[in-house]
């Protein structure tokens, strides 16, 4: 199973993921970037704005970039979530 790591960027600054998740796909893994970027924003009360410049980079176990999403979409996740 391929192994994804979820690395935070705040304004330029790295909070690198050291350990890293078994998921069976991208697609899998895009979804708990965003499930992360929900929490983020749920768990902070924050604005969108606020978070503007924040991204969850999602690497493979080679470190190559899989996918970048902004924080700020958190949001539109969020309010999916509560329309379901």
């Amino acid at each position: 199973m391929p192994h994804f790591y979820f690395h935070l960027w705040r304004g330029g600054h790295l909070t690198p993921d050291e350990a890293g998740v078994a998921l069976p796909t991208l697609d899998a893994a895009e979804r708990r970037a965003e499930s992360m970027a929900s929490s983020i924003i749920g768990q902070d009360e924050c604005a969108p704005e606020s978070v503007l410049g924040w991204d969850i980079e999602v690497t493979d176990e080679a470190g190559q970039t899989m996918l970048m999403l902004p924080v700020s979409d958190g949001q539109k996740s969020m309010l999916t979530q509560q329309a379901a």
